[in-house]
């Protein structure tokens, strides 16, 4: 008999995507800091980026795993609402961006996906891509691909191991159309 799921309602769920799309490990601080510093680039671009990258790997992980269910309205309207609240905070158009980056790296996966490069293959090209600046596009890209490989399989992994818990109502009030 299987462990069992451990419980958690769309909004506990959202704040910890959220949290890991938007605050980098002190680790992976470190790396970009140092691999800013090869490419002579700023680190808060990279950052940046980096935070698309996780960003779009979590919307991927949940359409593959939630596919169309209530659970995964629930989610994203609650990821939203949080997207949402910080583009209100840190201006800058963070959600025109946002949503540029995703429509970018969805129509990658989506018209490519028999490329020889596989998903994070085609992931690192987009990201290296979206990088400004003429920077070196295969250190780029290794970046960029394990990243996403990394962030991707965790996330999966999260969502195969929590049942998301819907409470009564809590999908009627939000509508939002996922990506």
């Amino acid at each position: 008999m299987g462990a069992r799921k451990k419980e958690a309602s769309p909004v506990e769920l959202s704040a910890l995507l959220m949290d890991a799309v938007c605050t980098p490990t002190e680790r992976e601080l470190s790396a970009l800091s140092e691999l800013a510093g090869h490419l002579g680039m700023e680190v808060n671009l990279l950052e940046s980026e980096l935070m698309f990258l996780r960003a779009f790997a979590v919307d991927f992980a949940i359409a593959l795993t939630l596919g169309q269910s209530s659970e995964r309205q629930a989610v994203l309207a609650r990821i939203n609402s949080h997207w949402q609240r910080l583009d209100r905070e840190v201006g800058a158009d963070l959600l025109e961006d946002l949503q540029d980056r995703l429509a970018l790296y969805g129509e990658a996966v989506s018209s490519e996906l028999s490329d020889s490069t596989g998903l994070s293959g085609l992931v690192a090209r987009v990201f290296a891509q979206c990088v400004p600046g003429k920077h070196q596009g295969e250190d780029l890209s290794l970046l960029g691909g394990s990243m996403f490989a990394a962030f991707f399989a965790e996330i999966v992994n999260l969502f195969e191991e929590v049942e998301i818990i819907l409470i009564p109502g809590e999908n009627d009030d939000e509508e939002f159309a996922a990506n």
